[in-house]
């Protein structure tokens, strides 16, 4: 099944009962809706030194095989952005989509964000971004930093403003409510066991005390509000979901079926205010050059795909994607890179007001690199974070980061 009712997750999901409403009492939203913004997690740590290369810095040619940077020439080159008047910034070859949106100026590019603290660990470094803290998070705890924003920002009482469009809550979205996970929308949110598995799930929790009964009512409503606004044909049969024309997920692969849930969700559900996808396959220890063309074909696809269909939304809405960290300056033996420091984070939308902006970039010389080894942090991924929700949702409360 593509919905989560196991009683853990229909914990985390705590999900309001009531129908969709107007969105008039909601200060900062548009009269079509509310903003949106929609998270993509890079999981396993993007090498953002090749997703998006200082193509004539020195110390970067003298560090990188060739195979493992974007030239400024040959069938490597990378697609020159005009990002900084001193350095020439290449995007790999297969971002072309994302070339696109930057040169509309619906982009912007922090090219050295991260984690205030040091760590090497995948579990460290997603706890800690998805708590939004800038000490060691604790894990297994705690409420991830979009639940946190999207409660004190939602319209009241809406049922569903918050997905994760996959099987499972991201971790920044556990602990809060109004969420839900969903993989697919193609066979409607009945619960398990048809009309017999809604009935029995309603009677567990009907009679129900404590959280576990109240979240498992909330979630069961939830998922009735979305399954209730698919289309159906006469019969009562689900339509397929038909992104604008011209528009094909499918070179996205899973992360373009992941973002179509979420365009799909949008679109029919307007207090829909925050989305993650996850994107894994980043950790790219070996064989580096293939994988990571691979996973940035599908990357650019699919966030291709999601901004042309999402053009007629009538409403804001903002992509900001992150990776838990970057990799090394320096490749290593098996033609890949170990865990890093610093990456790059991107976010572009409509209605984005933060266009070609550029972020800080400390260079890549000896005196500069963190411990000798990493692009050092330039830019506090938190602070990106709140730049990105305050331009998108400027009347909204900030995001609950930690400070420090």
């Amino acid at each position: 099944m593509p919905i989560l009712l196991g009683r853990r997750h229909l914990l985390r999901a705590g999900l309001g009962a009531a129908a969709l409403p107007g969105l008039r009492s909601l200060a900062f939203a548009e009269q079509q809706g509310a903003p949106l913004l929609v998270l993509v997690n890079l999981r396993g740590g993007m090498d953002g030194l090749h997703a998006l290369s200082p193509a004539d810095d020195a110390d970067f040619v003298d560090q990188r095989a060739e195979s493992l940077r974007n030239p400024t020439a040959g069938p490597q080159a990378g697609l020159r952005l005009d990002a900084s008047p001193s350095v020439d910034f290449r995007l790999h070859r297969e971002a072309a989509p994302l070339a696109e949106i930057w040169q509309d100026r619906r982009m912007a590019i922090w090219p050295a964000a991260g984690v205030p603290q040091a760590t090497r660990s995948h579990f460290e470094a997603q706890a800690m971004m998805g708590l939004g803290q800038g000490l060691r998070a604790e894990r297994g705890g705690g409420t991830g930093w979009l639940a946190a924003w999207a409660a004190g920002a939602a319209p009241a009482g809406a049922a569903v403003t918050a997905l994760s469009a996959q099987g499972g809550l991201a971790p920044e979205l556990m602990g809060g409510q109004h969420s839900l996970a969903i993989a697919g929308l193609g066979d409607g949110l009945s619960s398990p066991g048809g009309a017999f598995g809604d009935a029995m799930l309603e009677a567990l929790y009907r009679h129900g005390h404590g959280a576990a009964a109240a979240a498992g009512q909330d979630a069961l409503a939830g998922l009735r509000s979305i399954d209730q606004l698919l289309p159906r044909d006469a019969e009562g049969k689900l339509l397929a979901y038909a992104p604008v024309a011209g528009v094909d997920y499918g070179p996205g692969r899973e992360f373009g079926r992941a973002l179509a849930v979420v365009a799909q969700t949008a679109k029919l559900n307007p207090a829909l205010i925050a989305a993650t996808v996850d994107l894994g396959g980043w950790d790219t220890h070996e064989a580096q050059p293939g994988r990571f063309a691979d996973r940035m074909r599908v990357l650019a696809r699919g966030l291709g795909a999601f901004d042309a269909d999402m053009a007629g939304l009538p409403r804001r809405w903002t992509v900001l994607v992150a990776s838990e960290f970057g990799r090394r300056l320096r490749s290593n033996r098996s033609s890949g890179t170990d865990h890093g420091r610093a990456g790059v984070i991107l976010a572009f939308g409509r209605g984005f007001g933060l266009g070609h902006r550029f972020g800080d970039w400390p260079g890549l010389a000896p005196e500069a690199l963190d411990e000798g080894v990493d692009l050092r942090v330039a830019t506090d991924y938190r602070a990106v974070f709140r730049t990105v929700i305050a331009d998108l949702a400027p009347g909204a409360p900030p995001p609950p980061f930690a400070r420090g």
